[in-house]
């Protein structure tokens, strides 16, 4: 019995962990609401679109917007699933002899929705996406503490 609720016992959570928890969770929820918020206002262009009035806009935005495989509020709700999978994993008992992977994991898909974010967006950002975007730089400089702090403790055994 006793090895079975070692099994289960919850990793070390601390205030890095609380910090990258709650990062993922803002973003994740930003992401929801883009989501939403686009889905709602469904029939205008998207982001990075042709301005009104026709034309294309700087940067080339709307030829890539076409390569999307899905339109733009589905992939947002789906960001939100996706950072909501990889931190319920990160911190999950039962997967902690995977957390190395699910961190780097982690660190790749935020760093990939920041450059999709940067050839989207092209010269249209705004405010919310500066805030999204500073949280995920900061959610990536904690998962880098948290690797290298991990790597030292496994040496130190």
């Amino acid at each position: 019995m006793s090895q079975l609720i070692a099994k289960w016992r919850l990793p070390h959570i601390g205030p890095l962990q609380v910090g990258i928890i709650l990062l993922t969770l803002i973003t994740a929820f930003m992401h929801l609401y883009l989501g939403i918020q686009m889905g709602s206002m469904a029939g205008g262009p998207p982001p990075g679109g042709p301005p009104p009035g026709g034309g294309s806009p700087p940067g080339g935005g709307a030829s890539l917007m076409s390569l999307l495989p899905l339109p733009l509020p589905i992939l947002f709700d789906l960001n939100f699933v996706g950072y909501m999978v990889l931190v319920i994993a990160l911190y999950l008992p039962a997967l902690q002899r995977f957390q190395h992977i699910t961190r780097w994991l982690l660190i790749a898909y935020t760093g990939v929705t920041i450059l999709l974010w940067y050839l989207i967006s092209g010269s249209h950002p705004d405010m919310i996406e500066y805030v999204n975007k500073s949280v995920e730089v900061v959610l990536v400089v904690l998962l880098l503490i948290e690797a290298w702090r991990s790597r030292v403790q496994a040496r130190l055994g």
